[in-house]
Parts: C-alpha cells; sequence; structure tokens
C-alpha cells in the first residue's frame, strides 16, 4: 500500500512538471512597448519665424555618430529648403547655378556658425516609422537671420 501511494505520488510530480511549463507557455506575452513617431517626421512644422527640416542617419556602429550624421543631413536639407524658399520668392537669390547653391548650402549647414539649431531627436530602434536604429534630428532656423546669411554672400 505504502509502495502504491509513493508511485501514485511520483506519477503526480511528474504530471505537475510536464504539463506545468505547457500551461504557462500557453499565455499570451506581455504587448511590447512600442513608442509612436513624432508628428514631425510627418509634417514638418510652418511658421513665420523658422525654416525647418529633417534629417536622416543611416546605420552606424555608434550612436554619437548616427547623431551626428542626422544633424549634418538635417543642416544641408536645412539650406536646400532656404534656397527654394527665397528663389521662389525671387528677393534674394537671381541666379541658382549649381557652384552657388553649393556655396549657400556650405555655408547654412556649418555647424561651427550656430546658425541652426536642433530642437526635437527621435532613435527608432524598432523600425517603427523606417529601417530600424536610424535617427532622426528636427532643425530649425530664423528666417532673417538666414535671409541675412544669403544678402551677405551675394
Amino acid at each position: 500500500m505504502i509502495r502504491q501511494k509513493k508511485k501514485l505520488c511520483h506519477l503526480l510530480i511528474f504530471a505537475i512538471l510536464t504539463f506545468l511549463p505547457a500551461c504557462t507557455g500557453c499565455q499570451p506575452a506581455p504587448e511590447p512597448v512600442v513608442e509612436a513617431s513624432p508628428g514631425w517626421l510627418e509634417s514638418i512644422p510652418k511658421d513665420q519665424t523658422y525654416y525647418y527640416a529633417v534629417g536622416i542617419s543611416g546605420p552606424t556602429p555608434r550612436v554619437a555618430d548616427a547623431w551626428d550624421q542626422a544633424i549634418r543631413r538635417a543642416r544641408a536639407e536645412l539650406g536646400r529648403v532656404i534656397i527654394s524658399h527665397v528663389t521662389s520668392k525671387d528677393t534674394i537669390i537671381s541666379t541658382s547655378n549649381g557652384k552657388y547653391v553649393t556655396q549657400i548650402v556650405k555655408i547654412l549647414s556649418d555647424s561651427e556658425l550656430n546658425y541652426t539649431e536642433v530642437i526635437e531627436r527621435w532613435a527608432d530602434k524598432s523600425g517603427l516609422y523606417g529601417p530600424p536604429g536610424h535617427f532622426y534630428v528636427l532643425v530649425r532656423m530664423e528666417k532673417v537671420r538666414a535671409e541675412s546669411v544669403l544678402r551677405s554672400i551675394k
């Protein structure tokens, strides 16, 4: 009788250890926390005071390099936005030959001149908006300052 109880006890323990992991595996996994992409990626801000542009990094092994790359690209894009806007108004630039445009983009995107400011940053680690591991920045520059810079190199 005692032997039979031991066998039943062992059988019960074996059954519990066999089916317990299977039962816990059936529970749904918690939903991963996904940070929504910022609105400025879909719609770049526009106002009377500033020009805005977005820069995107490529994949880089170091996070600091990715941020730097995104900022450089945003500043170059900002230069193109400013040139496009001012040229369309035809108030400052009367020509847009390649060399002149390149010179303006270089001056406006020069980080040492501190004409631009990074106002937002976002890291897309999971690939929510684009490829995973890319970094995005939003930069801006005062319109008055941009036009002053353009006049100085005309």
